[in-house]
């Protein structure tokens, strides 16, 4: 296949993934617009153009918000695109490691784990890890307030500690400069 195509192909893979599913917000926009603009931060605020990389992009939430699997990824984008797509997939607490926490402390949980999740990425897949983010900020921005948002920023600044600016420096500098606005 070629590997235009399998851009396409990935596109069109993940707006039938995510259908029905929204952001957050007020007045939210469907799932799909989420790994649209993933892909378009890579491509044009990180300069990505390793096509594995930007269909992982694509594909990062498929495995954690869908009913894909790894085997369906593989299958149709290869190994490669698989590998990047489980790499940033996150993993949930266990009902075990957040019994008898309340909402605070399973976050702390998921957050640690997520943290731990990104320190250990490759490059590839911690510049994914940074649109993703990207994303996510300008999105908390206009959808969170308060304690949340706060909490957001801080686990975001926390991020970009673990994160080397190296992996790509135009990502990490527009996610610092998006978390230090202000609300």
């Amino acid at each position: 296949m070629a590997r235009r195509q399998l851009l396409h192909d990935a596109l069109r893979f993940a707006v039938g993934a995510h259908e029905g599913q929204i952001r957050d917000g007020d007045y939210p926009l469907p799932y799909a617009t989420h790994p649209v603009e993933v892909v378009a931060n890579l491509r044009y605020v990180g300069n990505v153009v390793d096509e594995d990389i930007l269909c992982a992009g694509f594909l990062h939430d498929v495995l954690e918000e869908t009913s894909a699997t790894q085997e369906e990824i593989e299958r149709l984008f290869g190994r490669r695109v698989r590998d990047l797509v489980v790499s940033v997939t996150r993993e949930e607490p266990s009902t075990k490691q957040v019994a008898g926490l309340d909402k605070d402390g399973i976050y702390a949980v998921r957050s640690r784990m997520l943290l731990d999740e990104i320190e250990a990425m490759s490059p590839e897949s911690q510049t994914i890890k940074l649109a993703d983010r990207l994303s996510n900020v300008v999105g908390a921005h206009a959808t969170r307030e308060g304690k949340k948002l706060k909490r957001y920023i801080e686990q975001t600044e926390k991020l970009l500690r673990i994160i080397s600016r190296k992996a790509n420096p135009a990502l990490w500098d527009a996610i610092k400069r998006e978390a230090a606005k202000e609300s």
